[in-house]
């Protein structure tokens, strides 16, 4: 069945401010786009757009879809403020498994960043208990929870982590990246069924942002990686839920899935590149710095050594593989800058550097050199406003979410929330990238860029991300027929309206898979 779309604000996102008065979809692709009265005649079925404004569905090109489905099903402490409130919530949450697993905890919401040890968790609740950090690289751990692991004073840090002890050496409960990773691990009690309701949640909360697809990272939290790629087979594809994604293969998956060559679903459930990570993040000062945070010596936590991470991307490249890596702090990047110049990306493909929060001038540089990519996270600049000047002063600022900057060395940036460490609506990164402005006011202004190359960044930059320019985030025949139906032109309004604009309808394959009034 062709159907016809018309009568309303199409962008094209071919070049700013480019629109066509109509298109036709049949079967999942665009067939034609034109005049209302040239391809009326075609249609079988018509959509009369009634003013409003479609665009090709927007993609967040790094998030944690299962996660995000966990969050809207758990305790999330995201946006609580009020010490009282939040010590309440955590006595009154039980949850229906063997752990209780609260996320979001973020200490600079509170007075004095308040961070609670295991025995005042202990006085909130007797049930193994984690709490994680908002940044998902820390959390901390009750009494009964680290009884339960098995961990006390003579627990040895791994390598990357590190459990955090008071002045006598005894455990504080707070643990901290590949120390956390190991909790976390422990406290899985996945399977296949429970996965696809994650998946199921996040996905319709997704849709309702214009969302059509997701580059995720989910192989190596939720049991063995079979359990999140055999979820993700049972619930998404043509003929299931409609929606796209991109699984990254972390690092410690990545051997037995390249061995195993499982099977994907071309065009929706799709391989991606190794995922690694080389540092933490500025909230715990685990993102690895040049120079040390302000008032201390501490440059933070590498969680490669040098020979690790050139052997991971040895191993990549024995592949043929593009690698994915985590980099926050400027010395982290330094680092993986090296290795890749050591040893390039095979010829077609292009490295991901996930964040690239803080880099310098020669960095940028040289990372304009490479096949590199940027998944930037502008939200991540509205949360650090409040409080990251004091963590790494004043000097440092101006190439922290350096984006325009970085976009004018010709990197190619992909938008994206790091869901659910952000939040998920693409709209408010847009905005902050339009506008560099938060809670707190407007930071470093001149790094700000136009409303067509943020947009961009969540529709076809992110298909050149994972090589589908040929077929995505365009409105152009033979395209995929995804689309996203704002209330308003998004493309023109001034820029504080973005954050009132609503999602009228999702379409995902010619299907429309959300609609704000059903």
């Amino acid at each position: 069945m062709k159907t016809l779309y018309y009568n309303g604000s199409i962008y094209t996102m071919k070049a700013p401010l480019d629109t066509v008065e109509a298109l036709i979809e049949e079967n999942g692709r665009i067939l034609q786009t034109g005049k209302v009265e040239v391809l009326r005649s075609q249609a079988d079925r018509e959509v009369d757009l009634k003013g409003q404004t479609l665009l090709p569905g927007l993609t967040d090109t790094h998030q944690h879809l299962i996660m995000i489905g966990k969050k809207l099903k758990s305790l999330a402490l995201h946006e609580v403020s009020d010490l009282d409130d939040m010590k309440r919530l955590v006595s009154t949450y039980e949850s229906t498994e063997k752990w209780n697993l609260i996320l979001g905890y973020d200490e600079n919401n509170f007075p004095d960043q308040y961070r609670p040890s295991h025995e005042e968790l202990d006085a909130l609740t007797d049930k193994p208990t984690l709490v994680t950090r908002v940044c998902q690289h820390a959390g901390v751990v009750n009494t009964r929870g680290l009884e339960l692991l098995g961990l006390d004073r003579t627990v040895t840090d791994p390598e990357g982590g590190y459990y955090e002890r008071d002045e006598n050496g005894e455990l504080t409960g707070w643990v901290y990246d590949k120390a956390f990773e190991a909790i976390r691990d422990a406290t899985v009690e996945d399977d296949v069924d429970s996965l696809s309701g994650d998946i199921e949640t996040a996905v319709d909360h997704l849709y309702t942002y214009g969302i059509t697809n997701a580059h995720t990272e989910d192989m190596s939290y939720h049991g063995p990686y079979q359990m999140p790629l055999e979820a993700y087979k049972k619930t998404l594809g043509p003929d299931r839920k409609k929606f796209r994604v991109n699984l990254l293969r972390h690092e410690r998956v990545y051997d037995e899935m390249v061995e195993d060559a499982p099977e994907f679903i071309e065009d929706w459930i799709e391989k991606d590149a190794m995922k690694l990570f080389m540092d933490g993040a500025f909230g715990g000062r685990t993102a690895l710095v040049n120079a040390p945070y302000e008032g201390t010596e501490d440059h933070g936590l590498q969680i490669h050594s040098k020979e690790a991470l050139e052997s991971l991307v040895k191993k990549a490249r024995a592949n043929n593989d593009a690698i994915a890596v985590h980099v926050i702090g400027d010395k982290a990047s330094d680092l993986v800058v090296d290795a890749i110049e050591k040893f390039p990306v095979p010829e077609g493909k292009h490295d991901r550097l996930i964040h690239c929060s803080l880099l310098d001038a020669s960095l940028i540089e040289r990372m304009s050199r490479l096949n590199v990519i940027c998944d930037i996270q502008p939200t991540f600049l509205t949360s650090d406003m409040p409080w990251v000047e004091s963590y790494l002063g004043t000097e440092r600022l101006e190439y922290l979410y350096a984006f325009r900057t970085m976009q004018a060395h010709g990197l190619l940036l992909g938008g994206s929330s790091d869901a659910p460490i952000e939040a998920v609506n693409p709209l408010l990164g847009i905005h902050a990238l339009v506008t560099r402005r938060g809670k707190t006011g407007v930071y470093n202004e001149k790094e700000a860029v136009s409303r067509y190359d943020a947009f961009r960044m969540y529709t076809h930059n992110a298909a050149k991300i994972v090589y589908k320019a040929d077929r995505a985030g365009l409105i152009e025949p033979g395209y995929y027929a995804d689309f996203a139906i704002f209330d308003r032109d998004v493309m023109t309004v001034e820029a504080d309206e973005l954050l009132e604009t609503r999602v009228e309808k999702t379409i995902v394959d010619g299907t429309i898979v959300y609609d704000a009034h059903n």
